[in-house]
């Protein structure tokens, strides 16, 4: 079931807040690219992951997740972190927020205050990736890779799901904090 409450405006602290994130998240790629191709990846992959799950819990509305990948992609246009550059990366960033959304939304799940529908979102979003850029660097790559590519999809899954996990963790610290009380307060106006 499509979560309808999910569907709101965005407001220009929203949008700040993402676009800052995606900064950030910008920034300590260009660090951790200076690492093994494999650990950087992984990092990479991680932070990514965990920002913008700490995002759809911060704004908490439809399309979040997508606009911080489509920002991240705008900003890191060149640099060569996933395997692509240019506007194959914005288009692999999209659709991996877009997987991420469609996951989200149909499945409102919530165990004991943990979210899976994020968790398993952020997996699924995050296995996308290798995915879709295998076939767009070519589709015979995801064939002839065969249990590699298997593999990096399901270290990809559980990045993302550790990720958002560890995103929640933040999240449940910070939820009651001050500063996230008074931003909840002016989405209500």
């Amino acid at each position: 079931m499509i979560a309808v409450e999910s569907f709101k405006k965005f407001r220009i602290v929203d949008l700040g807040i993402i676009i800052v994130l995606s900064g950030i998240w910008f920034l300590l790629s260009l660090v951790v690219n200076l690492l093994d191709p494999q650990i950087s990846y992984i990092l990479n992959l991680l932070v990514l992951i965990f920002l913008m799950s700490f995002i759809v819990y911060l704004v908490r509305k439809a399309g979040s997740a997508t606009l911080f990948f489509l920002i991240s992609g705008l900003i890191s246009y060149g640099v060569n972190d996933f395997g692509v550059t240019g506007f194959s990366k914005v288009l692999l960033f999209v659709l991996a927020g877009i997987i991420f959304e469609l996951v989200f939304l149909i499945f409102k799940l919530e165990i004991k205050n943990v979210q899976v529908d994020v968790v398993l979102g952020s997996g699924i979003s995050s296995a996308s990736i290798p995915f879709l850029m295998g076939i767009m660097l070519s589709s015979g790559v995801v064939v002839n890779m065969g249990v590699a590519m298997l593999n990096l999809i399901l270290l990809s899954f559980f990045v993302g799901v550790i990720g958002s996990v560890l995103s929640f963790l933040l999240w449940y610290k910070l939820k009651t904090s001050k500063m996230v009380l008074k931003f909840e307060y002016m989405q209500s106006f």
